[in-house]
């Protein structure tokens, strides 16, 4: 087995003759322009070797990269990704092209020749999972976004081993920070849950993933020194003092690692693509679809528009499942109450008391309604913030923010 970290969670896993890719992001920016790679990438789609399938963990745009997967040109190989209740991705791969695609749940294998593709629980968000990928030649586990509660990652060992190589979340992408809030995160969720992971996994080698990325603009350093506060550095820290003889490999993109080779530098290397314009792939594809007949008043959305997206998605909103105030501003401000248990009601005018709040932009929230934006673009956006939240559990905390994903995906 051979594994090139291509940088965040997108690698390229070699294992008896077949090549799988794992959530492809090989184009900047992304989330409509507000984020790129860190450190920029040296190589591009167009440098892939030829493919056999691809992984999918979920739908967020860092890990379904449209522009990239637009340009991979063998649009009927297997695609993997976990079945969808809330996300678009499905749809979205079919909009690319791909045809060939085979929902998975947690533990159900997809077989692949020699090789399998196995999905593993994560609670990172929803429609998500991981991947174990195994043949023959060796077993690789792709921990996407999340560091998991030790009792999930016990059972991922016991129903399936030990890997050869890890790619593990350090979560440094502190998301309560871009929102104009403190930390929700436990001790434990950061360098010290991804070394805490390599020990329970009991996998020999493991490496950094899933925070290659910086904010562009002219305040993209600032939004990254707040939100990104540790780095690969130090999770292997951590890994030398919480997982002592579990080796930490410093992969950077382009790197391989195989257990006969050890590290190859550079092992991939070309040219970067063009950066886009914009990845969210209604504005990429220009679909043209909207949840309005035009575009609303701030009035209209709340008493005519969002109840009628609701009634139409109810699962949806059920997963906001309370009352949430809006603060709308700008040059066509208003305050709205909407009660998500009672989808298809209007809102109600002015601020009832909930004990969970939001403010954004009047063309922010007109864009949700024309997809020109989706929610997970404006949560990344630095325009959005939280202005009252209980903390708890869901639904408290900020999973009525993280929630209306499924209103707006």
């Amino acid at each position: 087995m051979r594994v090139t970290f291509l940088g965040h969670a997108c690698h390229l896993v070699e294992v008896d003759g077949l090549r799988i890719l794992t959530d492809p992001w090989l184009v900047d920016p992304i989330f409509g322009g507000f984020v790129e790679r860190d450190p920029a990438l040296a190589f591009g789609p167009a440098d892939l070797p030829p493919l056999d399938a691809i992984a999918i963990t979920h739908g967020h745009l860092d890990h379904f990269n449209a522009p990239t997967l637009a340009a991979l040109p063998d649009k009927s190989i297997p695609v993997v990704h976990p079945p969808i209740r809330f996300s678009e991705l499905d749809t979205n791969l079919r909009r690319l092209g791909f045809h060939n695609l085979h929902a998975r749940s947690d533990y159900e294998p997809f077989a692949l020749g020699s090789a399998r593709i196995v999905p593993t629980p994560s609670l990172g968000v929803q429609d998500e999972c991981a991947y174990w990928i195994e043949g023959p030649s060796g077993r690789f586990w792709n921990g996407a976004d999340a560091p998991q509660p030790p009792e999930l990652i016990e059972e991922i060992a016991k129903r399936l081993g030990h890997p050869d190589l890890a790619a593990l979340s350090h979560n440094s992408f502190d998301q309560p920070a871009l929102l104009a809030l403190d930390s929700f995160k436990e001790a434990d969720h950061g360098p010290e849950g991804g070394a805490r992971t390599a020990r329970l996994l009991d996998a020999p080698y493991s490496f950094a993933a899933a925070s290659n990325m910086r904010w562009a603009g002219p305040h993209g350093d600032a939004i990254t020194r707040k939100v990104i506060r540790r780095g690969a550095a130090d999770w292997r820290a951590c890994m030398a003092t919480d997982a002592k003889g579990h080796v930490a490999l410093d992969l950077a993109p382009g790197d391989a690692w195989s257990r006969e080779g050890g590290i190859e530098r550079g092992a991939l290397r070309g040219t970067p693509a063009p950066r886009v314009r914009h990845d969210y792939i209604h504005a990429f594809l220009e679909t043209g679809e909207r949840y309005a007949a035009s575009r609303p008043s701030t009035e209209d959305s709340f008493r005519r528009d969002l109840p009628a997206r609701l009634t139409a998605a109810p699962e949806a909103s059920s997963q906001v499942a309370q009352s949430v105030f809006f603060e709308i501003t700008g040059e066509d401000p208003g305050a709205y109450t909407i009660d998500f248990r009672r989808p298809g009601t209007p809102a109600e005018r002015g601020d009832s008391g909930a004990a969970f709040a939001l403010r954004l932009r009047d063309t922010d929230w007109k864009d949700l309604f024309e997809r020109r934006a989706s929610w997970q673009v404006l949560l990344v956006s630095d325009r959005l913030a939280v202005t009252r939240v209980r903390r708890g559990a869901p639904p408290d905390g900020l999973n009525f923010a993280y929630a209306l994903q499924a209103v707006f995906p």
